[in-house]
């Protein structure tokens, strides 16, 4: 139930956010469930009854009205009622005159916030309130410190709970299962290693750190101290961002294609499309009657149905596996998006808009699956068939260090 004396009802936790009616998929701190308070009798209510409404959108932190932000109302049923589009005024505000009572689909859109979407359900005339999270612009965390892997010499397997200590043994930690681990919070200058486990003769190495710079070593451990390789070191920039996420993991294990922040800053785009030109596996595909829509197809989104080279055994295998997709207007199978973790387009016969969810400057890392080979687990949801695309806003994270033995 809505308390009838206020627009919505806010979540415990949520400041300024509507209380979900539902699961619905969509941003960490933005994508919700809306609804106004646009009560109405079934008596009154007609098929097709058309109100007014009026909204204001906020900034979540500051409680500032934003101006420009897109704002879209696409119906449940398009036949009836078509998109309804508008922009925020320097208030914040927006006034739909004349809307049809039923159930629609709310999108926020601006580029320097994480994009709103949500089921809102329009009852009577009334206004409303919402919120939108912005992405942070400034200067992002960069990790000081030192990245590693250990390995057994004679056989190469990663070596898991080798204890690394550094500043004299006053900070440690262990290695995973990977063999691999992490010092994310040091000062810049030399500092010893020192790589200990029962089995193996203990070492120690002199490593130099650079302010901003992550230090990677690759180090191996025998049982014969004689010998051993030097520890191999390299030095990369880490968003602790990007580091907090597993981005970095995911692009050394090799699947997929990866963008970081240096990238972007590199490559200076003017749009978020931009960054996929020229990457493996992806399409940039134009919209058929403007040129200003560029929609990003990945390897396994091309569609079978027009395709004059693919056999019928092929042609087959590729129904099977789009069954349930009716062939779109633009003959592609486009990928679901996730923004930070969460799902913002399902992806399918409908192109997520890229340029007007995000700007360039308001993204960490991008994470790209041409198809579902070495897909991570919890993205293979039913939109992965056409490939999935992983956007990391620029929040700054707050992980926890990892301990060790004191």
């Amino acid at each position: 139930m809505l308390d009838q004396g206020k627009p919505f009802r806010e979540f415990a936790g949520w400041p300024g956010r509507p209380r979900a009616m539902g699961r619905c998929p969509g941003m960490r701190t933005a994508a919700v469930t809306l609804m106004a308070l646009l009560l109405f009798s079934g008596r009154e209510a007609a098929a097709q009854e058309m109100v007014s409404i009026t909204g204001q959108v906020l900034d979540a932190l500051t409680r500032d009205p934003i101006p420009g932000v897109a704002v879209t109302f696409a119906s449940r049923s398009p036949d009836d009622q078509p998109d309804l589009e508008l922009e925020t005024d320097s208030a914040g505000r927006f006034a739909v005159q004349s809307i049809a009572v039923g159930e629609y689909r709310l999108q926020l859109r601006h580029p320097l916030y994480n994009p709103s979407v949500g089921d809102f359900t329009v009852v009577r005339a009334g206004p409303f309130v919402t919120s939108m999270q912005p992405v942070a612009l400034g200067d992002d965390e960069l990790l000081t410190g030192i990245v590693g892997v250990l390995t057994d010499a004679a056989t190469g397997d990663a070596l898991s709970g080798v204890t690394v200590r550094t500043g004299q043994g006053q900070t440690g930690t262990f290695t995973d299962t990977r063999g691999e681990f992490l010092f994310d919070d040091l000062i810049a200058g030399q500092h010893v290693l020192e790589f200990s486990m029962i089995g193996y003769a203990a070492r120690a190495d002199t490593i130099r750190v650079t302010a901003g710079r992550v230090t990677n070593v690759e180090v191996s451990l025998s049982v014969d101290p004689v010998g051993l390789e030097p520890i191999v070191v390299s030095v990369e920039r880490r968003e602790a961002r990007l580091q907090e996420v597993g981005f970095y993991h995911r692009r050394q294990v090799g699947f997929g294609e990866y963008i970081d922040r240096l990238d972007i800053e590199n490559r200076g785009p003017l749009e978020v499309t931009d960054l996929f030109s020229g990457m493996p596996g992806v399409e940039l595909f134009t919209h058929p009657t403007s040129s200003l829509g560029k929609f990003v197809v990945l390897r396994s989104g091309r569609l079978p149905w027009r395709s004059r080279t693919l056999t019928d055994e092929q042609i087959e295998e590729r129904r099977e596996r789009f069954k349930g997709l009716q062939p779109p207007e633009y003959n592609r199978c486009f990928p679901a998006v996730y923004i930070d973790d969460l799902l913002a387009h399902s992806g399918g016969a409908d192109p997520a808009r890229l340029d007007d969810l995000l700007a360039p400057a308001a993204i960490a890392g991008i994470e790209v699956y041409p198809s579902t080979a070495g897909l991570p687990a919890k993205y293979q949801a039913g939109g992965a068939r056409c490939g999935v695309i992983v956007i990391w806003t620029r929040v700054r994270g707050v992980g926890s260090r990892k301990t060790g033995p004191g």
